[in-house]
């Protein structure tokens, strides 16, 4: 039999019994199996062993499970969100056609998309909105907005792509048939019922209706036909994003035409007079993507690609005669699955990046503890070999030991990765599990081949020198790779040639930069020896110089746990230094795309008017501070072209109170008073006024006071400065009027106006019953009114004076005088239009009476401003705009807007602002002074592109916008945060970065336990010497733990430090965003070192605990057993 070190013992004699008699029957001994008396002998090894391939093949199994279905779940939530993601088939309706078209449409969709799981829906769309003239009997429009450009529509299954919020779905709707779009009735068009018709509505549309299941509405159509619609319910969106986007015809990104649809049964669509006006037949195929293979997108995204481009009559009628006119097909499906080859290769090349390093981690252990078996049996092995073994029996025997400690592991080792990570065990898991296995063959079947086992030893100096070059060989490999990373900064090779993969090399570069740090550590292991030894001198024990001296002595054997310890604990304090910077990068990359805690864009056609919105915002619970933001494109001096930005704070420059030239109305009026005498030299038809109105955050709005006749007398004329639409908001205090534009009535013979603004007031207080009037009786100080009327002077020469210009025409008003100072606000004198004239008519080539006669739409304008001329707009640039214009801080230049011209001076640098995107460069100027800048120069007001909001609580403040869709749609930077957190190619990443985190710490528990226990097998007879000489059990299990926990100690502090050290350098030049560039804001360099700690402390401790536990148990030697072993042989 073999004790536990390998050594043959024989039992030679036994001395209380006689020789046996030759003849006498041998008693039957039963046969062991030589792997079971291997096992008996190797139990605790092999089972560490047997733990080890399970680890290994359970990690592998889950990595490969988790970065398949991250990568999956990735491109399916990215297909998922993108509207186009559906092919579309458009047509003219006609009753008699829509049979074989249906049948036709979707024969086609199912050739096109060949087994490809897809449903096709089809629907019917009324493209004549109408408009909501009453609710619930109260006559008159909404009053707010949303009324008006509804859209009737009919689609098959309504509830697949609809929860409803409230009531029921109209008969006909929630569970249409497609039959019930085939056989409908021939109506013309315009005629039939007039009766109510049962309808369901968005949510949106009745949030801003204020409408419930029960409520009425009264609509017409562009004909002024009325009918009454029945809401039966409320419903919300659900299902694939771009159905109701499709059905509505409107598959722009930010278009709201989804909220503006009246869901009806198709028999109520066709039959009603004022809703089947001008009916489209549209069909909807939308793939399950649920069931959607990755790998079978490039094909699907072909043939999608040629469907949609293809003579409609070929490829859906197959040359027949078409049953439907116009029929088009369309599909955004290509497009959004070629979105999706960066985002997959960089989400794969982030997935190899942990999943090598635990790989080879796995690999590692699994090698080492391989290779620590065969050592122990290595005088096994040469025993049997000289005993006349041959390779065969010792392969045998190797293999049966393989599948013993394996074979069962790897069965299980998927299940348990099941546990893992939840999910189908597809290929790739299976594929893991057979790498794991093939890897442990190899590492026990190798050595016990001859060439493994007749390799001659190496002299003292050839050892040294292959390890100096070994040494130098890792470092030129690990600097190379680092130096290939920074010069790439990317794991993508070919990003933007449409085949950009991962590049296996550089995704190997970490790895092995850690691979080779760890074996560089070795170097210092003497240094722990010396410690110990240092410590053992001045103790009075045996235990710390004899282990000092021992780690010294098999520093050699200790290499392989040192170094895979050391790389354990790196793999894992890199995993959570990523995770730690990752989840920086989300913060700040949604801090970046937001811009302030809650960002709203207004709706164009559903909202409020920009000049109520800032009262609205402010309005909503957690509110501090309200922002617009105001953006139009410029063109500059060279050709450049940015951006330029309009807000308050933040990147603006810093003008805490900008004078707004002006008459600024005292209080919060209500309505704004004109004090006005107006005189005409013999016509007395009055023009019109528009007052451009500033208000306190920079936005501009208009608003109109009809004069009354031009008979010298003084009146008052009141002007309201409500806004239709508003929902009751008021406007943003105070306001001030910047500009005066006269409009004279159209088809007027010329005349000459004298206008005198006495006086400008306020009248009463918005939401205060104080009506008090407050006047103001001249500009202040410094300021003065100017021309602002397009061509001027041209206008100026031709009214006023009868000089006929290149730019003027008969008919075209213009400013003959402005008097300054005196008694009124505003003394002008305007020209409507130019006198008949001989040199006139000459000139025109013939004029009648009626050509000279005001043309419509024709004004003049005058505008407030600085005495001395506008002082350029102080803007700030970012680095492309200053590259892009040639141009550096206190330089002026001019902005051409299209419609006037501002000149600007570059006041200060800002890097890229947040919330504007860095598609170009960016101008910034403060909102009030830029408002300023454009009315004096002509140039068309902006509305706000989008308000910055911030708020103590954003979820709250949001949650109040998102009840009022009138306010516009909503996003915050939590959301925005967490929504990129839980994007599945982020997500994925993150969840292998946790198991890396949290197995890599196993294997350096398991490897150090599998290298505690062989070793301390081997050194039995040394432990029994000791116990011989008088060394107590105690002090062995001291011994043991002092060197065990030494080289612990040894290896787990330098890894942690390393694989922080190594992630703060890799991290910022592999880390990419999903066009394949490095992100902005810049990764954060984040240091957990709390976390690293804990994990470090945590592994060590349970490190030392094992080694503890086993020191106790490996401490017992049976002495006369062990130093009497083989002593007979």
């Amino acid at each position: 039999m073999f004790d536990s070190a390998g050594v043959h013992v024989v039992a030679t004699a036994f001395t209380s019994s006689s020789r046996r008699h030759p003849d006498a029957p041998r008693p039957t001994r039963r046969q062991i199996p030589a792997v079971a008396r291997r096992a008996s002998q190797h139990g605790l090894v092999l089972a560490a062993v047997s733990v080890t391939v399970l680890l290994c093949a359970t990690a592998l199994a889950a990595l490969a499970a988790l970065a398949g279905s991250s990568v999956q779940a990735g491109a399916v939530r990215r297909l998922a969100g993108d509207l186009g993601a559906q092919v579309n088939v458009n047509a003219a309706y006609r009753a008699g056609g829509m049979a074989v078209a249906d049948r036709d449409v979707r024969a086609a969709a199912e050739r096109v998309f060949a087994g490809v799981p897809q449903r096709t829906y089809v629907g019917l769309l009324g493209t004549s909105p109408v408009s909501v003239t009453g609710i619930d009997g109260v006559v008159g429009p909404p009053r707010g907005p949303g009324g008006s450009g509804l859209h009737p529509v009919a689609v098959q299954d309504a509830r697949e792509f609809g929860e409803l919020v409230a009531g029921r779905w109209p008969a006909g709707t929630g569970d249409a048939p497609a039959g019930a779009f085939t056989s409908l009735p021939d109506v013309p068009v315009a005629t039939g019922s007039t009766a109510p018709v049962d309808t369901a509505v968005p949510d949106a549309l009745a949030k801003r209706l204020g409408i419930r299941p029960g409520s009425s509405l009264r609509v017409r159509d562009a004909f002024n036909r009325p009918m009454t619609l029945r809401v039966t319910g409320v419903f919300r969106a659900t299902g694939a994003v771009g159905f109701w986007p499709a059905m509505a015809g409107d598959l722009t990104e930010g278009e709201t035409a989804d909220q503006d649809l009246l869901v009806v049964s198709a028999a109520a669509l066709n039959g009603s007079a004022v809703l089947n006006g001008h009916l489209t037949a549209h069909w909807s195929v939308q793939p399950d993507l649920s069931r959607l293979d990755a790998d079978s997108l490039a094909g699907l995204r072909d043939r999608l690609r040629a469907f949609s481009g293809s003579q409609s009559g070929v490829s859906v009628f197959g040359g027949r005669q078409p049953s439907l006119d116009d029929l088009t097909v369309a599909s955004g499906l290509p497009g959004a699955i070629d979105d999706l080859t960066v985002p997959t290769v960089a989400a794969r090349s982030s997935l190899c990046l942990p999943s090598v390093l635990l790989a080879a981690l796995a690999l590692a252990t699994l090698v080492l503890a391989a290779r620590q078996l065969t050592e122990r049996r290595r005088e096994e092995l040469a025993l049997q070999q000289a005993r006349g073994a041959g390779t065969l029996r010792l392969l045998r025997g190797a293999t049966a030991e393989w599948a013993l400690t394996g074979v069962p592991a790897a069965a299980l080792a998927p299940f348990l990765a099941g546990l893992l990570h939840p999910g189908t065990r597809g290929t790739d898991a299976w594929a893991a599990v057979g790498l794991t296995l093939l890897v442990h063959a190899a590492a026990v079947l190798l050595p016990v081949l001859p060439s493994a086992r007749s390799r001659p030893a190496r002299g003292a100096r050839a050892a040294a020198a292959q390890r100096l070059g070994a040494d130098l060989a890792l470092l030129a490999v690990a600097t190379l790779g680092y130096l290939e990373l920074r010069r790439h900064h990317s794991l993508i090779a070919d990003v933007g040639t449409g085949s950009a993969s991962a590049d296996p090399v550089l995704v190997l570069v970490p790895t092995l930069v850690a691979g080779a740090a760890a074996l560089l550590l070795l170097r210092l292991l003497p240094l722990t020896s010396l410690l110990l030894d240092a410590f053992g001198r001045r103790s009075r024990g045996l235990v710390l110089a004899l282990a000092g001296w021992q780690l010294s002595r098999r520093a050699a054997r200790n290499a392989g746990p040192v170094v895979l310890m050391c790389l354990a604990v790196s793999v894992s304090a890199f995993a959570t230094t990523a995770l730690a910077c990752l989840g920086g990068l989300a913060s700040e990359e949604a801090a970046f795309t937001v811009g302030a805690d809650v960002r709203i864009d207004p709706s164009a056609d559903d909202g409020y008017p920009s000049a109520v919105l800032a009262s609205a915002y402010r309005a909503l619970p957690g509110v501090t501070g309200v922002t617009p933001v105001t953006r139009s494109t410029v063109n500059l001096p060279g050709g450049a072209t940015e951006d330029l930005v309009g807000t308050i704070g933040g990147p603006a420059p810093r003008t805490p109170s900008p004078v707004v030239p002006g008459i600024r109305l005292p209080g919060r009026p209500a309505a704004l008073l004109l004090d006005e005498r107006l005189r005409g030299d013999g016509s007395r038809v009055a023009p019109s006024l528009e007052l451009t109105v500033q208000d306190a955050s920079g936005l501009v709005s208009v608003v109109s006071a009809r004069l009354p006749t031009a008979d010298g007398a003084r009146r008052t004329v009141v002007v309201p400065l409500g806004v239709a639409l508003s929902g009751g908001h008021p406007r943003a205090y105070p306001l001030t009027v910047t500009a005066v534009s006269v409009l004279p009535q159209p088809n007027v013979p010329p005349a000459r106006l004298d206008l005198d603004v006495m006086r400008v007031g306020a009248r009463g207080s918005a939401g205060s019953s104080d009506t008090a009037d407050t006047w103001v009786s001249q500009l202040p100080g410094g300021q003065a009114w100017f021309d602002g009327t397009d061509h001027a002077a041209d206008s100026t020469e031709g009214a006023c004076k009868g000089k006929l210009t290149d730019t003027y025409n008969p008919g075209m008003p213009g400013v003959c005088a402005i008097t300054p100072g005196g008694p009124a606000v505003l003394r002008t004198t305007v020209s409507t239009g130019i006198r008949p004239s001989q040199a006139t008519s000459d000139a025109f080539g013939g004029l009648s009476a009626g050509d000279y006669a005001t043309q419509p739409g024709s004004q003049v304008r005058l505008v407030a401003g600085p005495a001395g001329g506008p002082a350029p707009l102080p803007v700030r640039a970012d680095a492309s705009t200053l590259r892009a214009a040639r141009l550096h801080l206190g330089s002026t230049t001019t902005l051409d807007l299209g419609g006037g011209r501002i000149t600007a001076k570059i006041v200060g640098r800002v890097d890229s602002p947040p919330g504007l995107g860095r598609g170009q460069g960016h101008l910034i100027a403060d909102q009030r002074q830029l408002a300023t800048a454009l009315t004096l120069s002509g140039a068309d007001r902006q509305d706000p592109a989008f308000w910055w909001l911030n708020s103590t609580d954003s979820a709250r403040t949001a949650a109040a916008a998102e009840a009022q869709p009138a306010l516009g749609s909503v996003t915050t930077t939590a959301r925005t945060a967490a929504s990129l957190r839980a994007d599945p190619f982020r997500a994925g990443l993150r969840r292998v970065l946790e198991l890396v985190r949290y197995l890599a710490p196993g294997f350096a528990v398991i490897a150090f336990t599998v290298h505690a226990v062989v070793s301390t097998r081997q050194r039995r007879k040394e432990f029994a010497l000791l116990r011989a000489i008088g060394v107590r059990a105690t002090s062995l299990s001291a011994l043991l733990g002092a060197e065990q926990v030494g080289l612990a100690l040894f290896a787990v502090v330098p890894g942690a430090l390393m694989g922080m050290a190594l992630a703060s350098a890799v991290l910022p030049l592999v880390t990419v965003d999903d066009t394949g560039e490095a992100p902005y804001p810049p990764l954060p360099q984040v240091v957990p070192w709390g976390t690293v700690a804990l994990t470090a402390v945590a592994t060590a401790l349970a490190i030392s605990v094992v080694v503890l536990g086993l020191a106790r148990l490996l401490a017992r030697v049976d002495l006369v057993r062990v130093l009497r072993a083989g002593e007979d042989r």
